[in-house]
């Protein structure tokens, strides 16, 4: 929580119904500076961030200013103002797992973390309600699939842990990409890839992926020891994270100026076809990977619609997203316009 922004979410808050703004901290100078500037008419709830090992932002539970925190801000909840929220934890390190059981442990972790964090509570604190305990990155979320279908020995914790804690609190998951999935979640295989789809749960895999980025051919080499082309997207479009599972910041769909390509790159299997191999800052270039005899010939032109390794990144430098709908039998008809909030 930035203090140069508190004053905007204030106005923001005043325009809608009380609670419905949260704010997160995770030290007890930045709670004395917002709890001062808050007016008694405007309620906005706290969350305290609970560091459970990403060791980015928060606070660990064996920091000797974690008691002092907890306290303040249990002591300062009221109907109106500043109130208690609960515990908020991100397992971001998540991101490195490569597993199913990695993404387990994760969030049996998270849980972990944010029940020892309950256990320093005020006996007496009376909240407006349940205090919320908010876990999830987005494969430790995606896990959560896991534990409703998987044999794994960690469905057995997992509940375990779970229903200790709704006893005392609500749970809830939260994750940012998760609706939308990009390359960097696909490699993480925190669910299968592969199994059938059913209520509850989805395969991990990339047509999974909610969001591509439409790219413009505006130069091709197909001379080039790997046949490559020119697109007017870089680093400022796609973002500069790479992907663990392969050499490259995005990977090109079976769409538009690719439709006739008969293979689609796969990392985890035929490692052929068109990626976006390297990157600058306004402009990007598609390398065929694999047999040169396959490769789909792309024109200068044409349009390629690209699965990115980072779908924030990617929707962070959009104005808006076209949305299309899968379910229909023509998948490429814009059916609305949806526009982003961006800007710092």
């Amino acid at each position: 929580m930035p203090q140069s922004a508190i004053s905007r979410l204030v106005e923001l808050a005043k325009q809608l119904a009380p609670g419905s703004v949260s704010i997160i901290i995770d030290n007890l100078t930045a709670f004395q500076k917002f709890h001062a500037a808050l007016p008694a008419s405007v309620s906005i709830g706290v969350f305290i961030k609970i560091d459970t090992g990403y060791h980015r932002a928060g606070i660990e539970t064996l920091s000797p200013d974690f008691p002092s925190l907890v306290a303040a801000v249990a002591n300062e909840s009221s109907s109106e103002g500043a109130y208690f929220k609960g515990f908020y934890s991100h397992y971001g390190h998540s991101y490195a797992g490569s597993s199913e059981d990695d993404a387990a442990k994760g969030l049996i972790a998270e849980f972990t973390g944010l029940e020892t964090a309950l256990k320093a509570v005020p006996g007496g604190f009376q909240g407006k309600e349940k205090l919320v305990l908010s876990v999830g990155a987005t494969p430790t979320a995606t896990a959560a699939q896991n534990m409703l279908s998987s044999s794994s020995p960690r469905v057995k914790q997992f509940h375990d842990i779970l229903t200790r804690l709704k006893t005392q609190a609500k749970v809830e998951l939260h994750a940012g990409v998760y609706p939308l999935l990009d390359c960097q979640q696909i490699a993480t295989h925190a669910r299968p890839s592969n199994a059938p789809s059913q209520p509850g749960f989805q395969p991990l895999s990339k047509d999974a992926i909610a969001i591509k980025m439409l790219l413009e051919v505006t130069s091709v080499y197909n001379e080039r020891a790997k046949p490559e082309a020119l697109v007017a997207a870089g680093s400022l479009a796609l973002g500069r994270d790479p992907c663990k599972s392969y050499p490259g910041w995005g990977i090109v769909t079976p769409d538009l100026g690719n439709a006739s390509a008969t293979s689609i790159y796969d990392e985890s299997g035929d490692s052929t076809g068109w990626i976006v191999g390297s990157i600058s800052q306004e402009h990007g270039i598609l390398r065929w990977e694999g047999d040169k005899q396959k490769c789909n010939e792309l024109e200068i032109g044409s349009k390629v619609m690209v699965w990115p390794n980072h779908a924030c990144v990617v929707g962070a430098g959009t104005g808006w997203y076209l949305i299309v709908d899968s379910g229909e039998e023509d998948k490429e008809v814009v059916r609305d316009v949806w526009v982003r909030w961006r800007g710092w």
